[in-house]
């Protein structure tokens, strides 16, 4: 989605990275953001490979624009979410930039780790549509 800004009142949408091999949580994910009526664009990789690329500016992501924020799900194939989310801590090009994890795990293990990567936000995969819809809520705060 390309957009070029004409007017100077017009904000551009927010970048959104999401690193994520389930397309259906996706799909959901750009539903719950839409129903609360953000301007935002949504960048999609769906493996841990792609990710590294995308955070180290390689190949196709070599002049990729910096998104606004970033959404990691723990369980990637390729590299895990662990790795990612220490991918992330190196470049200066993201540092300014909030991580929110988004997972199935209920495991302390895994929060512990996040708390001491610096991810800004866990949020639990829910099961039902309805608790996935407020998701939508959560990156709005994320992105004011």
């Amino acid at each position: 989605m390309g957009v070029s800004v004409k007017h100077a009142g017009v904000v551009p949408p927010a970048r959104v990275l999401v690193i994520e091999d389930n397309s259906s949580d996706v799909f959901l994910l750009e539903r719950a953001m839409n129903k609360q009526d953000l301007r935002f664009e949504l960048v999609h990789l769906a493996n841990g490979a792609a990710a590294l690329a995308f955070i180290r500016r390689q190949g196709a992501y070599a002049d990729a624009a910096i998104p606004k924020l970033i959404l990691v799900d723990l369980n990637l194939s390729k590299y895990s979410g662990e790795d990612i989310l220490r991918a992330i801590r190196d470049p200066k090009h993201l540092a300014g930039v909030p991580v929110c994890v988004w997972s199935s795990s209920q495991s302390q293990r895994d929060r512990t780790m996040m708390m001491d990567l610096g991810v800004a936000r866990f949020i639990t995969k829910p099961s039902g549509l309805d608790q996935f819809m407020e998701i939508g809520k959560i990156v709005k705060e994320l992105l004011e």
